[in-house]
């Protein structure tokens, strides 16, 4: 109950909107991974062709940034809602497509939504909650994802049907197109977005010192995901075809122990608001690694139960801890370009670890192949232990300096009202770049 206090009533609007959106993205991005078997034999790929079918994927979702620029330029809520339109589009499309190519294609344009979404979703949430419940507010949606994600698992059974029986589940993501006039109605802009006379580009925040948070937070996505994109796709592949599990006892096996590890993303949303945002992000590391590992090297189903648990919690832990500290980092003006570009370097990671399993997988095998990516979250975790602590920062600039942003600049026009200790500087120049500090 203490907890559900803490929601004021715009926290409680904006997550209610923000859960739907969620819930189909979760429900639509995870159909490429958990129809992945189905796919690949009825479209006669190989794993090795479906490494790079997901590289491609990847390689499109690129595209995803513009919508962050325009974002940061415009205003969140117009790119959003474009963007959640176009993810049931490229999954309808993906139900009726005839051949690898047209499926890739498909699959590309749904992988641009889903990037975009879940970039501005974040920035969005982040701007728009409280801080003392900003990461648990955004382990909800993560929650809310991860519910899509396991609905799509209990439809499953469907793919059993026939040949082409997986189409259906990828149609049934046009449901969401049913919530947009719901979206549009009640998802207010950003009250922390500001339309600025002065344009500021985001090279230039780097240069002005940002930098030294960028890059290391960039180094850590990369790493993240050039291990977990193929470990969390190739999951039904591990047991259905190198296993030889039924389709059925996967699936249970996945709906129950990556549905009690869900309980990660509130576990580390309220970590990461009470003890910070590092600590937390490097305890969910060392789970999640221990977890993927496991799975990918052993046979027994009382190590894999086990072994998905501690996988799907380690990366619950580490959504709401690692959402909020890179939002936090960066100002208003520059946040979701900021964002936009570190999710461009998980996807370079993301294609990385693709190629490298389009190369070798098919030589080494997959479980050789995702355990030497692991590797690379031994050094995200040091990583994490250059960036400072921003728990408890104000996102929300002030009244006066929203009125003062839509005038034009002065170099000797004072700031309107002093920042407090937790509020972050709102100009990615030399003298204001971003000094996160503890709260008080």
């Amino acid at each position: 109950m203490a907890v559900i206090s803490d929601f004021t009533i715009r926290d409680r609007r904006v997550l209610t909107l923000m859960l739907f959106v969620a819930l189909i993205a979760g429900y639509g991005g995870s159909q490429l991974s958990h129809t992945l078997p189905f796919a690949r034999h009825a479209l006669d790929i190989t794993e090795g062709g479906m490494n790079w079918v997901f590289a491609a994927t990847r390689l499109a979702s690129f595209i995803g940034l513009l919508f962050m620029v325009i974002a940061d330029r415009r205003g969140r809520r117009i790119p959003f809602l474009v963007a959640f339109a176009l993810l049931p589009v490229g999954n309808l499309l993906t139900a009726v497509a005839p051949d690898p190519a047209t499926f890739t294609a498909a699959q590309s344009l749904t992988r641009i939504a889903v990037i975009a979404v879940a970039g501005l979703a974040i920035v969005m949430l982040a701007e728009e909650l409280s801080p003392r419940i900003r990461a648990l507010g955004i382990g909800l949606y993560a929650l809310a994802g991860a519910a899509g994600s396991g609905l799509g698992l209990a439809l499953l059974p469907i793919a059993d049907g026939s040949d082409d029986a997986f189409r259906l589940l990828f149609a049934f993501t046009g449901v969401g197109l049913l919530g947009l006039p719901m979206l549009f109605r009640f998802l207010k802009e950003s009250r922390a977005f500001v339309s600025y006379t002065k344009k500021v580009t985001f090279r230039s925040a780097l240069r002005a010192g940002l930098g030294r948070h960028f890059w290391p937070l960039a180094a850590i996505a990369f790493l993240i995901a050039m291990f977990s994109s193929p470990a969390t796709s190739f999951v039904m592949e591990r047991l259905v075809d190198d296993l030889a599990w039924e389709t059925a006892p996967a699936r249970f096996l996945l709906m129950v122990f990556s549905g009690l590890g869900t309980a990660g993303v509130i576990i580390g949303g309220r970590m990461a608001d009470q003890i910070g945002r590092k600590r937390t992000t490097i305890a969910a590391m060392a789970t999640g690694l221990v977890g993927g590992v496991a799975f990918y090297t052993q046979d027994s189903g009382w190590i894999l139960a086990p072994a998905i648990f501690l996988a799907t919690m380690g990366l619950g832990m580490l959504t709401p801890a690692m959402a909020s500290h890179r939002s936090e980092l960066f100002p208003t003006r520059v946040r979701a370009t900021a964002a936009g570009w570190i999710t461009n370097v998980a996807i370079c990671g993301s294609i990385t670890g693709f190629v490298i399993g389009g190369v070798v997988v098919d030589r080494i095998g997959l479980s050789t192949t995702i355990t030497a990516l692991a590797g690379g979250l031994l050094i995200a975790m040091l990583l994490v232990t250059l960036l400072p602590e921003t728990r408890g920062m104000d996102l929300v600039r002030s009244r006066g300096a929203r009125r003062s942003a839509t005038r034009p600049e002065s170099g000797n026009e004072p700031p309107s009202s002093p920042p407090g200790p937790t509020t972050h500087p709102e100009d990615p120049s030399p003298a204001s770049a971003p000094q996160p500090t503890p709260p008080q």
